[in-house]
């Protein structure tokens, strides 16, 4: 439960930067993947925070922490990524999403919100 309250939070706020300065983003991960050892310390977070939660609860029980589950085998899978292949998660985030940022940023607080304020 812990878990889907701090992803939730983590969620809404992301959501909420996206729809109000989404125009900075790109400029935010051009600076990121401008530097490769910053990149390489971001995955390996990404990749330590998400295996640390699935060692712990791997759960496909089909209820909401299935969700979560399937949601930091994303953050694992984006972590081997960013180490590496950065150059694709730069085309794809910098190139391509540009003109979703604020369907991302709506969709990104109401599962945030859902998570944090709906689950009990």
């Amino acid at each position: 439960m812990l878990v889907a309250k701090v992803l939730g939070v983590y969620l809404a706020v992301s959501g909420l930067f996206l729809i109000f300065r989404g125009k900075t983003v790109p400029h935010l991960l051009k600076d990121l993947f401008d530097h490769p050892a910053v990149t390489y310390l971001v995955g390996i977070m990404m990749i330590f925070l998400s295996s640390m939660y699935l060692i712990q609860y791997n759960i496909w029980d089909g209820s909401w922490k299935t969700f979560i589950t399937v949601f930091m085998w994303a953050v694992m899978a984006k972590g081997i990524l960013y180490v590496f292949a950065p150059q694709v998660l730069s085309e794809i985030a910098i190139k391509k999403s540009r003109k979703i940022f604020g369907i991302f940023g709506a969709l990104s607080v109401a599962v945030g919100l859902y998570l944090f304020l709906g689950l009990n």
